[in-house]
């Protein structure tokens, strides 16, 4: 069993990044008051959720990928906003595959690497939340699988991770359709459920060398846990990375 003096180096270093992640997502929600609204609105949740884990590096995605790239309301840009750059905002409402479009070849088309970063944000979303939430609700109400409780918290916070996956994607894709209903949520769950699990993936191995090779505490009240589950994120970012990669490659995904 590791001395205490040991766990508070990895103790401090987590105090340290929880209030990274806590200043960056209050920095984001802040600054996306003051800039245009995103052509996908649920982007507002994805940026400052995703934050909560990835800290700084969020903040970077956001100024780089997101609406923070964008001058602020009330601020002139590059160029002034005419009437040809307001039918361009409102056409790239209406497509948000990342290709150029007709008529539009002004318009660059955003490079596909930041296509799939923003892609896998937004199902790093869902995951996030249900990680936040999911070693709680297990501690009310918790049980085994295969003869062990870790097997059952991490099948809660699957079920979890795809339920909110799922509606992001939604959300995502009823900006992009006039379609509503069944058939979109089914739609939403097919694009949702390879990207999801591959970072769910990567996010056990993790929790599993934390638990059974280093052999750390893995109570949520502990800011070791959590310092462990952000860096737990960014391998469930690497392994879905990929995933996403190829779906939206294939057309399964729409690029964002």
């Amino acid at each position: 069993m590791p001395s205490s003096s040991v766990l508070s180096v990895p103790a401090a270093i987590g105090v340290v990044t929880l209030c990274l992640g806590v200043l960056s997502c209050l920095y984001i929600i802040r600054d996306q008051r003051r800039r245009p609204a995103p052509a996908m609105p649920v982007m507002t949740w994805v940026w400052p959720i995703n934050a909560l884990w990835a800290g700084p590096l969020a903040v970077w995605a956001y100024r780089s990928l997101g609406a923070g790239r964008l001058p602020r309301n009330g601020e002139r840009g590059s160029a002034p906003a005419g009437p040809g750059m307001t039918r361009a905002m409102d056409m790239a409402r209406m497509d948000m595959s990342g290709r150029d479009m007709p008529g539009m070849s002004g318009k660059r088309a955003r490079p596909f690497w930041q296509s799939v970063v923003t892609g896998t944000l937004h199902c790093g979303a869902g995951c996030t939340l249900a990680d936040l939430v999911g070693p709680w609700l297990f501690r009310l109400a918790p049980f085994t699988l295969w003869g062990h409780a870790m097997y059952g918290e991490w099948a809660l916070e699957y079920v979890l991770a795809l339920l909110f996956g799922v509606g992001f994607q939604y959300a995502g894709l009823a900006s992009m359709t006039r379609r509503r209903g069944a058939a979109l949520w089914w739609r939403a769950f097919k694009v949702d459920v390879l990207s999801l699990t591959a970072w769910q993936v990567g996010m056990y191995a993790w929790m599993a060398v934390c638990m059974f090779v280093l052999g750390l505490p893995l109570s949520p009240a502990s800011p070791v846990f959590w310092f462990m589950m952000q860096v737990s994120m960014l391998c469930g970012f690497m392994t879905s990375y990929p995933m996403n990669w190829a779906l939206i490659r294939t057309g399964v995904k729409t690029a964002m």
